[in-house]
């Protein structure tokens, strides 16, 4: 009797908890054709899309991403007038060049001495000896420059010759100007001159001069100019050309009023060592105009122009 009451109980108990069991079950089958439509739809999707868009979704087992915490910055306190540094900024420097040019290599005081001709002459039955040099000393924008030139002839005479000091002072980055004294010291009667004039590089690299002179006698001038034309590294060709102007003749020292003289060369040399070198040449020299028949010099009759060519080599060295 008491085990058919305990029975009775159970299922009465049971019969209690039915309704709600299926009512707990039954969203889950409303809900299944949902889910199995959103399944479909993620059939079609391409995984490496759902590893781009949800890289936690397409790796379950990676490390969650973490969240920093956000904090506020203390602010630094303020600097102290001593602790900077420096508490005022250095001043800049102005550099001011002389008249506006910068110097070549620094402001220096240099030698250099260079000896352009120092060469034989010859043709047939005579020749001479020639040289042609300068030499200056100072820095970029001062400097005391020398130059000197004459020419001897086979018996000994020494003619043209004129030697000249001067001051010079750069005018430009590549012009100096120059002023002072000239004389004309051979074996013919002595001239002193003043002199003024320009030297300098100009454009694509030709070294020239102008120089003007005067003395009581009058007025002169001379024209020099010579361009390095490379044909190697080493061997280099030389044109070069000397004019020489007088404003009146000066029968003693076989001079010509208007051009007198001329000088060129053209002039090949190889320099084994850059500061002495060899060269061969073709030169002419020519005398013009009245003066030049001075028997001092023992140069040919007045009225006829004296034109020589001749072959020349020598050597070119500098300091």
């Amino acid at each position: 009797m008491m085990t058919h009451s305990l029975t009775l109980r159970t299922i009465m108990l049971a019969a209690l908890c039915l309704p709600p069991m299926a009512a707990s079950a039954q969203p889950t089958h409303k809900t299944q054709p949902h889910a199995m439509a959103g399944m479909e739809d993620m059939d079609d999707m391409d995984m490496d899309d759902m590893e781009e868009t949800h890289p936690a979704a397409a790796h379950p087992h990676s490390a969650p991403s973490t969240s920093t915490p956000t904090t506020t910055p203390t602010p630094l306190p303020p600097l102290s007038p001593s602790s900077r540094w420096p508490a005022t900024p250095p001043a800049i420097p102005h550099i001011r060049y002389k008249h506006d040019m910068p110097p070549v290599m620094d402001h220096g005081t240099y030698l250099h001495a260079i000896l352009e001709q120092f060469e034989g002459r010859y043709s047939q039955g005579d020749s001479q000896f020639r040289y042609s040099g300068q030499a200056w000393y100072g820095t970029d924008h001062d400097k005391l420059w020398l130059k000197s030139e004459g020419t001897m002839n086979g018996q000994g005479r020494f003619s043209d010759g004129d030697h000249e000091a001067f001051y010079d002072h750069a005018i430009s980055t590549y012009f100096d100007a120059q002023a002072g004294v000239r004389l004309d010291l051979d074996s013919g009667p002595a001239r002193a001159w003043g002199a003024v004039g320009i030297q300098g590089l100009a454009l694509y690299f030709f070294d020239v001069s102008a120089t003007a002179y005067f003395n009581a006698q009058g007025v002169a001038g001379k024209l020099e100019g010579s361009y390095d034309l490379l044909i190697t590294n080493r061997l280099i060709l030389q044109p070069q050309a000397e004019l020489n102007f007088y404003s009146s003749a000066d029968p003693a020292r076989g001079v010509s009023q208007g051009l007198s003289d001329a000088d060129m060369g053209l002039r090949l040399r190889y320099e084994f060592i850059r500061n002495l070198a060899p060269y061969i040449a073709v030169t002419y020299s020519g005398q013009y105009g009245g003066g030049m028949g001075h028997a001092g010099h023992g140069w040919r009759p007045q009225t006829s122009t004296r034109d020589d060519v001749r072959f020349t080599f020598g050597l070119r060295a500098w300091y």
